[in-house]
């Protein structure tokens, strides 16, 4: 709903006692409030009516009379509450304020009436009003913190939903495996009653079973990676021919796990050698579910191994259970914690992440959670920055009395339009929707928050590099 606007130049609704419903003029003289009747504007919403959109131009303060209002934030495709605003309270642009357009909307959440001051009388009123000049400075020192630390939240709100998503994709490949893996188990254990039956009816000894398992257990599994998978097709084809003439059930199915442990055609004729006919498929069936058997619960050693891994490093990372003070921070342990929470990025672009860490670098004395925001931020614009298969190298080095990390990337480089407003506030050249959320200029007020430095290097073309230095 488009607002209506009131122009009350010659003839207008609001009074002096409108005016003075807001607290910061509630004890002005009424010549003062005249005054400020005689420049201001009427504005008039219903509900639903927007006092302000992005990219309107900031050059009105706001004084609510009637009704109330939300103000949101409008960045990279979200839409947050910042703030409520209701009858008596003051907004907008404020005396002496740098905004210049609006970033957010104001939503009016019930019939609504304003008066508007444009800052063309800034000066005139704080010259007539001193006190109000001074109150209102001190609302938009308040305005800006607040803001600054509900921009904060948001920012990391937004970048632990992108790790998130990553974690869950991280934690949901080891679980699948465990998933398949005993589903594959329970298959194979359903079929052994039956199995082991008809292995009694052949009237075969314990000693020539386990005479039959020996003959294909001397084999040993190839070293993974040591086969091409030309040659493991070749001798899975071998195999079920072999197991196909002798009547095995399902001779591709048991090949494949035959192959995997290195079993050859020669090996089954040994075996062949010393098992009656009329027993050999169920005697190879028998052996096969064994090694599969023991092939399905190291994958599920591995897949459980690796989400304890991942938790380790959630726990690392979020420096659950330690205090919240500043304490001695292993630099390579943060950096290693966040590697892994953005593993599903690094192997989504075949990333090559190059780590060269200096062998005596010290604790540092830091905040360990938010060092690891840092990480995040930078890292991640890393990956961000190079194309499928590109190189991030992690570095780090002792100089003098600070330990520096440098994250560095061969992506396209920077121009230097963009280089000299990265740490800018709200300043992003990401898509909406792109990015952890967490902008470079609250990177650097971590920083300097540990009297830490960073800088950043950039050639169009070539990459960039980013270098944190922290007193030790």
């Amino acid at each position: 709903m488009e607002p209506t606007l009131v122009s009350v130049i010659d003839d207008h609704n609001l009074t002096v006692d409108d005016i003075r419903k807001a607290a910061i003029l509630a004890d002005q003289p009424d010549e003062s409030l005249e005054w400020l009747l005689s420049i201001a504007d009427e504005m008039r919403l219903e509900t639903g009516g927007l006092v302000v959109k992005p990219g309107d131009a900031a050059d009105h303060m706001i004084i609510v009379v009637e009704g109330s209002f939300q103000f949101f934030n409008v960045k990279r495709g979200q839409r947050l509450l910042f703030s409520s605003v209701g009858e008596g309270e003051i907004t907008g642009l404020l005396p002496f304020s740098r905004l210049e357009r609006y970033d957010g909307e104001g939503v009016a959440t019930s019939p609504a009436r304003l008066a508007r001051i444009h800052r063309d009388h800034f000066m005139e009123m704080i010259t007539r009003m001193p006190e109000v000049g001074r109150r209102l400075v001190a609302r938009m020192t308040d305005r800006v913190r607040e803001r600054s630390r509900t921009e904060q939240q948001q920012e990391k709100m937004v970048a632990l939903g992108k790790l998130s998503a990553g974690l869950a994709h991280e934690l949901n490949n080891p679980a699948a495996a465990i998933r398949r893996a005993a589903a594959s188990m329970r298959e194979r254990l359903d079929a052994m009653p039956a199995l082991v039956s008809r292995l009694t009816g052949h009237g075969l000894s314990p000693l020539q079973l386990e005479k039959a398992r020996a003959a294909l257990v001397v084999c040993s599994a190839p070293t993974p990676g040591t086969v091409s998978a030309l040659d493991r097709s070749d001798r899975e084809d071998e195999l079920a021919d072999w197991l196909e003439d002798h009547s095995v059930a399902r001779p591709y199915v048991v090949a494949e796990v035959l192959a995997d442990e290195g079993i050859t055609t020669h090996a089954l004729e040994r075996l062949a050698a010393d098992v009656p006919d009329d027993a050999l498929s169920d005697v190879v069936l028998w052996i096969e579910k064994g090694m599969a058997a023991e092939r399905l619960l190291g994958e599920v050693e591995r897949a459980s191994a690796r989400i304890s891994e991942l938790v380790g490093s959630i726990k690392a990372y979020s420096h659950m259970d330690q205090s919240s003070e500043r304490q001695p921070v292993d630099l390579h342990g943060g950096l290693d914690s966040t590697l892994t929470m953005l593993g599903h990025q690094i192997k989504k672009k075949s990333v090559r992440i190059v780590q060269d860490y200096a062998p005596d670098l010290p604790p540092v004395p830091a905040y360990p959670g938010e060092l690891n925001q840092v990480w995040t931020n930078l890292i991640d614009n890393a990956i961000d920055a190079i194309d499928d298969g590109g190189e991030v190298k992690i570095s780090t080095r002792m100089d003098g009395t600070v330990a520096c990390v440098t994250i560095a990337d061969n992506g396209s480089g920077m121009p230097d339009e963009v280089r000299e407003h990265i740490f800018d506030p709200f300043y992003t050249t990401k898509e909406p929707g792109q990015g952890t959320g967490l902008g470079l200029d609250i990177v650097a007020r971590i920083i300097r928050q540990h009297q830490g430095t960073i800088n950043v290097k950039s050639v169009v073309g070539e990459g960039t590099a980013f270098e944190v230095c922290l007193p030790v």
